[in-house]
């Protein structure tokens, strides 16, 4: 028995590692190319006010160089968001255009909201955002340029930023610490997911591929957009650099239904990682670890696991200091409840048949198309 779960751990104990230090080496700022950039249909579906929704709105409209359309998708005209939106599109009318309703054909709420504004697209090249992200003008030029010939998207993973309360904390710890080195190694061989924070694609290409209705094949339609993509024989690309995620202050509910989000689009599109992922958090690494530390070492329990902490938490300060991000003193809770939280979610997710996104449900089956 010892002899397995010290085999596994240390499998486990070296992917972290791995990952971690491909990350480190990998990881640099997006850089602005000079000139003119090719012309693109911008599309952000919103429901709600965020806490920095104008603000990453005006940054759009601030954007240069630019060259296209801003399509600002909401599905219903009370929606609180909408004057945000129309107070910052008073300021750029040529730039950006406000779309309302939904398209009855999709069961995904999101893709009902964001079909319209698919449908207006004028450019072949579009980009789909998200609210929550900050999108300077670095990485604007990146994520367009980076659409070479065998590539069918660029994509930009989120790393987690402006965090003012524990929960929030949390949320940065499964972006900085756990999605974006795993998707940063996957990058190696090509294997990255889509991120719907910030995708780039052609038109045509996700028209060849069947069009927006692809993307209701199941739940998360990154993965979705994903699948289709490469079913045309193209390569996604993520970018080196990663796109800041403005989290502020979240509640426990808020973290519950993110997460229980998350986890179930990796059931549903990826059911082999949702059995693995449990090994790769840090629950498994510090109690495996103690374990076999415990008897490799002839120590106790409680120093068995604070050498694997000081390793497992050590490693993530080193990626935090190595990629410039942010560490505050709430930061180390966050990484802890990360690691402690992560199998309450797969094993709710396991059971979850629908979740709730933004009040809307969704349901957590793939559909036939």
């Amino acid at each position: 028995m010892y002899f397995l779960v010290a085999a596994i751990w240390a499998c486990m104990a070296g992917f972290y590692l791995v990952t971690v230090v491909v990350t480190a080496l990998r990881y640099r700022k997006p850089n602005q190319a000079p000139g003119e950039l090719p012309a693109c249909s911008v599309v952000l579906p919103i429901k709600g006010v965020s806490e920095y929704l104008e603000g990453n709105l005006q940054a759009l409209a601030d954007l240069e160089p630019f060259r296209g359309e801003v399509l600002i998708a909401i599905a219903h005209d009370d929606d609180p968001a909408a004057p945000v939106v129309r107070r910052v599109i008073a300021h750029c009318p040529g730039r950006m255009k406000l779309l309302t309703g939904e398209d009855k054909n999709f069961i995904n709420p999101k893709l009902r909201n964001v079909a319209k504004a698919y449908a207006a697209a004028r450019e072949d090249i579009v980009l789909f955002l998200d609210d929550s992200v900050a999108l300077d003008p670095a990485l604007f030029s990146e994520l367009l340029l980076g659409l070479k010939p065998g590539i069918v998207g660029v994509t930009a993973a989120p790393y987690g930023a402006d965090v003012k309360n524990f929960f929030a904390a949390i949320e940065a710890a499964s972006c900085n610490g756990y999605l974006f080195r795993i998707q940063m190694f996957l990058e190696l061989f090509g294997l990255a997911a889509a991120f719907g924070n910030a995708f780039a694609f052609r038109k045509r290409d996700l028209e060849s591929a069947g069009g927006l209705m692809r993307l209701q094949e199941g739940p998360c339609e990154d993965s979705a957009i994903a699948t289709a993509l490469r079913g045309t024989g193209g390569r996604l690309k993520l970018l080196r650099s990663g796109i800041r995620r403005r989290i502020g202050a979240r509640s426990w509910s808020d973290i519950y239904l993110r997460h229980l989000r998350w986890a179930s689009c990796t059931k549903v599109h990826d059911p082999i990682v949702f059995v693995v992922e449990p090994l790769l958090g840090g629950l498994f690494f510090n109690g495996a670890g103690a374990y076999v530390f415990s008897n490799a070492l002839s120590i106790s329990g409680v120093a068995a696991l604070a050498l694997c902490a000081a390793i497992w938490y050590g490693a993530e300060a080193l990626l935090h200091a190595a990629c410039g991000w942010r560490l505050q003193m709430i930061s180390p809770a966050g990484w802890i409840a990360r690691d402690l939280l992560q199998p309450v979610f797969m094993i709710c997710a396991r059971f979850a048949r629908r979740v709730v996104w933004r009040g809307e449900l969704v349901e957590m089956r793939r559909q036939q198309i």
